[in-house]
C-alpha cells in the first residue's frame, strides 16, 4: 500500500492508496491501482467502485498471473510467471479496494467493524454477539485477517477462538480484555 494523491479539475488535492495488482492486456502488466477518496479508482481507466468490480470480473484486473505467462512492470522489467506466488484472491481484493474506499472516505473498515465486535464480545460474552463478531471477520480481506487485534504473535487467535464455537471462560476473556486494552 502507498499513499498517493492526484490534482483535481479545479486544483484541488485528492487523496488516495495505491495497491499492487495486474492489468491483463495481451499479458499481465503489475500495476498501481489507484484509490481515491472521491471513490475514483484508476486501473488504466477511471471508474467507480461498480465499475472496478466490472473490471475484476471481466478479467482486466487480476491478482493471479497463470504459470508460463509473461509478466511486465513498464520501464522495469518482463519476465515468465513460473516463479511468481501470489496469493491474493480476486473476490478478497475487491474487499481490500472496498475497504481503501471507505477508509479514505473517513468510515469504518471491516477491520475495525470487527475490533469493535470483538470488544463488544468482550464486554457482553454471547452468541449473538459471537455472530455479528463472525460476519465482520468474515467481510475483512482474508489477507489481512492475520492483524485484525493489531497482534503480529497472536495472528487473531482470540477472534478465531471465538468463531470456533467454543465456551470461553472467564479467565480467558479476562487475560483478552487486559491484553487488547478492554474493559470489562
Amino acid at each position: 500500500m502507498e499513499k498517493i494523491y492526484r490534482e483535481s479539475k479545479d486544483g484541488k488535492i485528492v487523496k488516495g492508496i495505491g495497491l499492487p495488482a495486474f492489468i491483463h492486456n495481451m499479458q499481465y502488466h503489475l500495476v498501481t491501482i489507484k484509490v481515491y477518496e472521491d471513490g475514483v479508482i484508476d486501473c488504466w481507466e477511471k471508474v467507480d467502485f461498480e465499475g472496478f468490480v466490472n473490471k475484476v470480473n471481466s478479467g482486466w484486473v487480476v491478482t493471479q498471473v497463470p504459470k508460463g505467462e509473461d509478466v511486465s512492470r513498464f520501464h522495469s522489467f518482463i519476465g515468465k510467471s513460473d516463479d511468481l506466488n501470489t496469493y491474493i484472491d480476486e473476490r478478497e481484493f475487491i474487499k481490500e479496494v472496498r475497504d481503501t474506499l471507505d477508509e479514505l472516505q473517513g468510515r469504518k473498515s471491516s477491520s475495525e467493524r470487527c475490533r469493535e465486535a470483538f470488544s463488544e464480545f468482550l464486554r457482553n460474552p454471547n452468541s449473538d454477539i459471537a455472530k455479528k463478531l463472525k460476519d465482520e471477520y468474515e467481510s475483512t480481506p482474508e489477507h489481512l485477517r492475520r492483524y485484525v487485534l493489531g497482534d503480529m504473535d497472536s495472528k487473531d487467535g482470540p477472534i478465531r477462538y471465538v468463531l470456533e464455537g467454543k465456551e470461553v471462560e472467564e479467565e480467558r476473556l479476562k487475560y483478552w480484555r487486559e491484553r487488547y486494552n478492554h474493559s470489562s
